[in-house]
């Protein structure tokens, strides 16, 4: 199993996300096959599945004051590419950062511990489930559960918290007084693209040698799956390992690549969209 099939796995259990992660990541993330050296990538599935059993259909509303953590640019500026990452971090250096990925209203960022734990912050926009915390705990005894905590951070966002790692109440308590309103750095490949006219930014995901983006022209629609209208673009190192074949059921058969240095990069569009895809590939600047 590769790390982006990890990814996509864990994605999938955020099912009450619009569009679906599972169905816009798996075009995206199909054809690269990439081995994982540190093998930290199960950890990001393991903090996924956390809790996946339970499925929150979220009210959407607008904030009226500032939260204390914000999404960063993904939402107010769907077209900017790359989105600026989301303002909240875990500020403890004995946790490693992952990756990060956003989508509309919605951010995640996966940390990982010895390559045995895992550690998951979620920031929605909306209002949080009946469960929740009113707001950011303060003291050990509001946390029911250690492993996994959510509250409502400000009027139109929550946030929650999961890990891997068997902690006391007062450990996570600990951890969570790291979490800043400070993004993440990754300094992840990709520099800019030129973003076709009607399309919008839907999942972008950033590692450290590998970028992820699709692009819909209706990223806000509920349920709404990958369709043919869709882009798929992916930045990624140089791999011996060749690409898989397009699939009969892929809405994106279409499959370009090209070599930027050390980096491959590849778009899969349906065969209508291919100028949009071509001229999307040939846009692509790398920061190194």
């Amino acid at each position: 199993m590769t790390d982006l099939d990890d990814l996509r796995s864990a994605l999938r259990a955020r099912e009450s996300l619009a569009p679906d992660p599972d169905a816009v990541l798996a075009v995206a993330t199909r054809r690269i096959r990439r081995r994982r050296t540190t093998g930290v990538a199960a950890v990001a599935l393991a903090v996924a599945a956390i809790g996946a059993g339970g499925v929150v259909l979220l009210d959407r509303d607008t904030a009226t004051a500032p939260p204390a953590v914000t999404l960063g640019s993904a939402s107010a500026s769907p077209e900017q590419v790359p989105p600026a990452a989301p303002a909240v971090s875990l500020e403890d250096g004995s946790w490693t950062l992952l990756f990060w990925a956003v989508q509309p209203h919605f951010a995640s960022l996966h940390y990982a511990q010895d390559h045995r734990y895992g550690f998951e912050i979620e920031v929605r926009d909306g209002t949080a489930p009946g469960s929740a915390l009113a707001a950011k705990p303060t003291t050990a005894g509001q946390l029911a559960d250690p492993r996994s905590v959510t509250w409502q951070d400000g009027p139109g966002r929550w946030i929650r918290v999961r890990t891997t790692k068997p902690v006391t109440a007062a450990e996570m308590l600990a951890l969570l007084t790291k979490i800043r309103g400070t993004p993440p750095v990754i300094a992840s490949p990709l520099k800019s693209v030129r973003v076709p006219q009607g399309q919008k930014v839907t999942t972008f995901t950033s590692e450290p040698e590998t970028n992820t983006l699709v692009l819909c022209p209706d990223p806000e629609k509920a349920g709404a799956p990958l369709d043919n209208r869709c882009l798929a673009l992916t930045v990624s190192l140089t791999s011996s390992n060749a690409a898989s074949p397009p699939s009969p059921e892929d809405p994106l058969p279409a499959y370009h690549q090209r070599a930027i240095g050390a980096y491959t990069v590849e778009i899969a569009s349906s065969h209508a969209n291919e100028p949009a895809a071509l001229a999307l590939l040939d846009s692509v600047q790398l920061a190194r």
